[in-house]
């Protein structure tokens, strides 16, 4: 047998059996026919999903808010047919969750003192305006049914009712309050929210459940916010939703509550605690009643 080692620089010897077929070479997967009909077919497979997700995805959060808004009757006739009730949308903007309620059938007032849920004429209770820590009295400017019970302007927002309808600013004086007095209308002072469809912004920075008096699509309601919010959060939401002219009411526990309409069937729906210590001897409430014309 031949040593295969002494081969010389200049020769060449052929090894193995000359008659032998050569090995056939397989080509890489990704030259493969069967590999590129498979990545089309999933490629068209992938952009038919694409399409039907995009066309059966939720509205974006805008068009979800005017929708929700629409659908609600939230600026109805008087009808004395129909019982005075509030109606309830959630809704929600810049994550921030709302409850908007409308009165129906029914005209605001200032109140003092907690609102007797067994007086069948009111329909929705907000706490108004603050009391103060010290005296114990109400903070700001009010009047009630044309009786000026206090001054003070720490607040610039205001909420004057006069002839049964609501009107809201921000203004260190306004002519307002004077005709509230004449009038025996109501007047009292709040921190401004939303004035002319911007947000305002205001000190306190601390995170609430926050409660809001707005003007929305020309129609008075409240709002409340389903979580704990800051002002500044709670305010710009406000202003997103497409509401004009707000003012913060009492937040946090304050007491409230409103009447709803089921299956004919009127239900109360309550949030907040009363209390019983003298600092809210003075707590006071916008209501909405029973519109007796």
């Amino acid at each position: 047998m031949s040593d295969y080692n002494d081969i010389k620089d200049n020769e060449i010897r052929i090894i193995g059996n000359a008659n032998q077929p050569k090995e056939t070479l397989r080509k890489p997967f990704y030259r493969q026919w069967w590999f590129w009909t498979a990545v089309i077919v999933l490629a068209v497979l992938a952009a038919v999903l694409i399409t039907l997700s995009h066309s059966s995805k939720p509205e974006s959060d805008e068009t979800a808010i005017v929708e929700t808004i629409e659908s609600a009757p939230i600026a109805p006739t008087v009808d004395k047919s129909e019982p005075a009730t509030v109606l309830v949308r959630d809704t929600s903007v810049n994550d921030v969750q709302m409850r908007i309620y409308t009165p129906v059938n029914a005209v605001p007032e200032l109140s003092i003192g907690y609102p007797d849920l067994k007086d069948n004429t009111l329909v929705m209770a907000f706490q108004a305006a603050d009391v103060r820590a010290d005296n114990h009295e109400i903070l700001g400017a009010y009047v009630l049914k044309g009786e000026m019970l206090s001054r003070g302007r720490s607040k610039k927002g205001f909420c004057a009712i006069i002839d049964g309808k609501i009107q809201l600013g921000m203004a260190e004086s306004t002519p307002l309050l004077e005709e509230a007095t004449e009038k025996e209308g109501y007047f009292f002072r709040q921190y401004p929210l939303v004035l002319d469809g911007k947000m305002v912004e205001n000190k306190p920075k601390n995170k609430a459940f926050r409660h809001a008096l707005c003007e929305l699509n020309g129609t008075i309601v409240t709002v409340s916010s389903m979580g704990m919010e800051s002002l500044h959060d709670f305010a710009q939401a406000l202003a997103d939703l497409g509401v004009q002219n707000a003012i913060y009411l009492v937040g946090a526990e304050a007491y409230g509550f409103c009447r709803t309409q089921s299956d004919n069937m009127p239900e109360t729906v309550t949030w907040g605690e009363r209390q019983t210590d003298k600092t809210f001897e003075k707590v006071n409430f916008i209501v909405w009643r029973i519109n007796a014309m």
